[in-house]
């Protein structure tokens, strides 16, 4: 497809008599991990872009449906490549590891090699090639001090920060399981982001089930304000607040609407491990991101019931 032929164009709120917003063409991924949707803007041969554009950006095309978040690809002096993560709620988010999964997987595949290095605000994190799948550095997961009185009508398991905090449940008597209506979830999880004192509220994560090192959950995104097919340090966080810190090095698995991501601890900090999927590739030009249809019309991004005895 060249850049006039018409594609699929995903609009990001663009009204008209608005100025355009580019005048070149930028290189853009759809892709996923886990079901876990990002843009992926890479500018890493375009110069600076403002930080009020970008956070502007992320917003209108993180309010897509069809994107979680909007993942910017730029030049790092410290590490292979610079990501950056642009949410819904117009503010720039400390990390993403289902998006980190699918930049160490692009950047690998570049480079040609099957280990790499991602800069990220909160620092740079090693990822490397394991199969067909990457596992990436979460760090650690630190449990964060609150106020129970402040969530006492909810089943508190623990907040942790897993690279970005979760506050995570027990099974709620409100929901009736792991099969139920995404709109149900989000109406029980819309009030509690903004509960506890952290700058841009915190994600919700509901654990359904547990069986041996094996958790269902479904998680409730900050960014976005609303729930997503999976969400990686939602993973990582469910587990540490389920199982504590193990002793020495151990496995789990975590499955979510999404698919199943695999938890490896190390004896010091958590790797999450998944196979990112680039779905295709394009341009973003005048406000809009514009993909060849051919690339998406196999696509169906519908997740199918799961529970922890088939995973």
């Amino acid at each position: 497809m060249t850049e006039n032929e018409p594609g699929n164009s995903l609009k990001t709120g663009k009204k008209a008599g608005e100025p355009t917003i580019f005048a070149p063409s930028l290189p853009v991924d759809y892709a996923h991990t886990c079901m876990n949707h990002f843009i992926v803007l890479d500018l890493r041969e375009t110069g600076e872009f403002s930080e009020e554009f970008l956070l502007d950006l992320g917003s209108k095309i993180s309010s897509s449906p069809l994107c979680d978040d909007m993942l910017v690809l730029q030049p790092s002096k410290v590490a292979d490549v610079r990501l950056r993560i642009f949410g819904a709620d117009g503010l720039e988010a400390d990390f993403c590891a289902n998006g980190l999964l699918y930049v160490s997987s692009k950047i690998g595949d570049e480079l040609g090699r099957d280990a790499v290095t991602i800069e990220m605000p909160t620092g740079v994190r090693r990822a490397s090639r394991v199969g067909d799948a990457w596992q990436a550095e979460v760090g650690e997961a630190e449990r964060l001090e609150f106020d129970p009185a402040l969530c006492k009508n909810f089943p508190v398991i623990g907040l942790i920060r897993a690279g970005e905090p979760h506050l995570v449940l027990g099974l709620p008597e409100a929901l009736p399981g792991f099969n139920i209506d995404r709109r149900e979830f989000e109406q029980y999880c819309r009030p509690l982001p903004d509960l506890l004192d952290i700058p841009g509220g915190v994600n919700v994560t509901v654990v359904f089930q547990q069986q041996d090192d094996r958790v269902l959950i479904r998680t409730y995104e900050r960014g976005v304000r609303r729930h997503t097919l999976s969400c990686g340090t939602g993973s990582v966080a469910a587990t540490a607040a389920v199982f504590g810190t193990p002793d020495g090095p151990r496995r789990f698995h975590v499955c979510s609407p999404g698919g199943m991501h695999s938890i490896y601890f190390d004896g010091g900090h958590w790797h999450l491990i998944a196979r990112p999927v680039r779905i295709g590739s394009g341009f973003l030009r005048d406000g809009q991101v514009c993909l060849p249809l051919e690339q998406l019309q196999h696509y169906y991004a519908e997740p199918r019931p799961i529970s922890l005895t088939e995973a």
